[in-house]
């Protein structure tokens, strides 16, 4: 299968990442709310549960679910793109493997930080030694990232597909962290937005989230015929 990249499906990519990244935080944020009984402070790319938790022995699981979330839909991705015949589920299942940021989970693990060794390291206890969780959450994010990634460079056919992978891999990352780390919570900090009427998510990010789904509708077209228009090629008789 070969891809093909024009600036409409670059556009519909970057606004369904923006989009597949708001949900993880209100995923994160939502199951604090349902274990704690109040929205904590957020930004665009952090959170946390809120001071007066009515569970706090339970809200390690606001830290596990946005993993979860992002995960199973890398995983729904590679299914839909290796298995799938509809040249539309392909497409997008393509999109949905890189648009949950498996790189970075794994760049995260790697250097120590993460979702996941957070909650490992709860599991284990505090007796347990700091390195471990760290190890253990390295082992354990590459184990369930990497195969997505790899079970979709094996069907790609494009000359340069490893080039290709690599870009999906490392600049969503990079965008990121200049357009939602520096840029927006910068806003945020300077409190440009920063009131959380709705959701427990400032509105600045509200806003943010509406243009890229506006984004993403008026391409969506692009993004599910990344592979083709699933149309059969005219033959002459």
């Amino acid at each position: 299968m070969k891809l093909r990249i024009g600036w409409r499906f670059v556009l519909a990519f970057i606004a369904l990442n923006m989009v597949m990244g708001e949900l993880h935080e209100q995923v994160h944020i939502s199951t604090g709310y349902w274990i704690c009984g109040c929205y904590g402070p957020r930004d665009i790319s952090s959170w946390s549960t809120c001071v007066d938790c009515a569970n706090p022995a339970w809200a390690f699981w606001a830290t596990a679910t946005g993993p979860l979330f992002s995960c199973s839909l890398m995983w729904l991705g590679a299914w839909l793109f290796t298995q799938s015949g509809s040249v539309a589920k392909r497409s997008l299942g393509f999109s949905l493997v890189f648009a949950n940021l498996p790189f970075a989970r794994m760049f995260t693990a790697l250097i120590g930080g993460g979702d996941e060794k957070v909650v490992i390291r709860h599991l284990l206890g505090e007796s347990a030694s700091p390195l471990l969780p760290r190890l253990i959450a390295a082992v354990v994010v590459i184990l369930v990232c990497l195969p997505p990634v790899l079970l979709v460079a094996g069907k790609l056919s494009n000359q340069r597909r490893w080039l290709i992978i690599a870009g999906f891999l490392v600049l969503p990352l990079l965008y990121g962290m200049l357009y939602q780390r520096m840029f927006i919570n910068h806003l945020l900090k300077k409190g440009i937005g920063a009131e959380a009427p709705l959701f427990g998510t400032p509105n600045l990010i509200l806003i943010h989230v509406a243009v890229m789904i506006l984004v993403l509708f008026l391409f969506r077209k692009s993004l599910v015929r990344a592979f083709g228009n699933g149309v059969p090629p005219r033959t002459n008789v």
